[in-house]
């Protein structure tokens, strides 16, 4: 597994040529947890061997979401 997008495939905002860059966390590319729970926002894209998946984080509450490509449905879908 790697950091990245793989090219051609939609991020998970829909944006067709985003490129290929793997972390998308804020201008410093860092991501920043605190003890009270927030977090930086952005996406870190993972590429592995037969799939593509996002994690997704929320700001406000440092939650995280895994989402995975779906080819035959062009889509990423909610893990």
């Amino acid at each position: 597994m790697r950091f990245g997008l793989l090219p051609g495939l939609p991020d998970v905002d829909g944006v067709a040529d985003g490129g290929t860059e793997g972390v998308r966390i804020g201008t410093a590319r860092m991501l920043t947890l605190s003890p009270n729970g927030t977090a930086t926002s952005g996406t870190l894209y993972v590429q592995g061997r037969r799939a593509q998946y996002a994690v997704r984080v929320l700001g406000a509450t440092g939650r995280t979401r895994i989402l995975k490509y779906d080819t035959g449905a062009g889509t990423w879908i909610s893990r």
